[in-house]
């Protein structure tokens, strides 16, 4: 059983030009400079709630859990291009997702549900994000991160939360739905 997490997916951020626009300047910039860099698919993009590590398949407290847990709709707001840890050192090319509140409470209220099943809380602190690209080695982006700046690439409605199961195939992780709750 591979790592599971929960997520959101902005609903409609597939479509988003200004964003593949600046996606495909990304690519052909790191061919040219010879990085390594694998970036994520459009249809795997998501921004994480909740990482869970591995769960057991008979572990259906979960689930019920997930069951009985109302959360309100969201929307997110995608601005700005950055990177972990740092742009001059980076593993992680990310879209910044504006910490609202209403995120915020909707990540802190699922925390406390699942610390009452024994997941432990992010050590690292709830920084909201979606991936765009990783490398397995420390690479500098300062300059790419400054081409998408401060931009705000659209506010997305949140309609459902999702179970995630990362699944390796062959040397590429697949996202697996295992479960869905409308908001």
């Amino acid at each position: 059983m591979g790592n599971q997490f929960l997520a959101v997916v902005p609903e409609g951020l597939k479509d988003n030009k200004e964003l593949a626009q600046l996606l495909g300047k990304l690519k052909r910039t790191m061919r040219e400079r010879d990085q390594e860099v694998r970036f994520t698919p459009p249809d795997l993009w998501h921004v994480t709630l909740y990482f869970l590590g591995e769960v057991p398949a008979e572990e259906t407290r979960l689930v019920k859990l997930l069951e009985e847990w109302s959360p309100p709709p969201v929307t997110l707001r995608l601005q700005g291009l950055g990177a972990f840890p740092a742009p001059d050192q980076a593993r992680v090319l990310r879209v910044g997702v504006q910490a609202s509140q209403e995120l915020l409470d909707l990540q802190a209220d699922l925390g406390a549900r699942l610390k009452g099943l024994g997941f432990p809380p992010d050590e690292r602190g709830y920084a909201p994000h979606l991936t765009l690209a990783r490398s397995r080695n420390l690479v500098s982006v300062t300059d790419l991160v400054k081409l998408g700046g401060r931009k705000h690439f659209g506010d997305y409605k949140i309609r459902e939360v999702i179970l995630f199961e990362s699944v390796l195939q062959g040397n590429i992780i697949k996202y697996v739905p295992r479960w869905r709750k409308a908001l």
